[in-house]
């Protein structure tokens, strides 16, 4: 199975510290299957040769099971690229589109580790060049917002039913539904 796995916020602490990791991870395991693809985007002006210094230089400050050598992270790096990124610019979407139709993967994943203020605009920018098909999923990095107002701001954004708990289940559900589960009779 061909993949791609693209992370808006590639320099930040969530990226370098826990995602690429565990990516690296099951590289050495064998877990990572063959075909995938890693995009780093993020607002750094950098090259891709530079992103992948960067990251090995801060895997050096991590604790592992098992420390890495350079090579294997050299064939870990690869298969990842890097592409300075604005989300307000509609350009770099397009840029990213363009990446993503260099090949027909069987799955694209859009990894948000970027501020919640940023998913809705993220999301508009992907589908404005049509990375929303079905291949295509988005994963938003919780919190979905500081506060009330700020998730209702992302859940109404990307036309997300907002937290049931908000509301009475009355208004949840039609008359006519039944329970999704019930209670087993004694």
């Amino acid at each position: 199975m061909s993949y791609d796995i693209v992370f808006f916020g590639a320099t930040g602490d969530l990226t370098w510290r826990k995602l690429m990791p565990a990516l690296f991870e099951a590289f050495r395991q064998g877990g990572a299957a063959q075909g995938g693809r890693i995009l780093g985007l993020a607002r750094e002006v950098r090259d891709t040769a530079s992103y992948r210094e960067l990251l090995w230089e801060r895997f050096q400050g991590l604790t592992w099971e098992t420390w890495p050598d350079r090579s294997e992270f050299d064939r870990f790096a690869q298969t990842i690229e890097y592409q300075s990124f604005d989300i307000a610019n509609p350009d770099c979407f397009s840029s990213l589109a363009a990446w993503v139709g260099q090949r027909d993967a069987d799955a694209v994943v859009m990894y948000l580790a970027t501020a919640p203020s940023l998913f809705v605009q993220a999301c508009k920018g992907l589908a404005a060049v049509s990375l929303n098909e079905p291949r295509v999923r988005v994963v938003l990095e919780k919190p979905l917002g500081h506060d009330l107002a700020t998730n209702e701001y992302v859940c109404f954004g990307l036309a997300v039913p907002p937290p049931a708990y908000r509301y009475p289940r009355a208004e949840l559900i039609d008359e006519g539904d039944q329970p999704v589960a019930e209670e087993a009779e004694a």
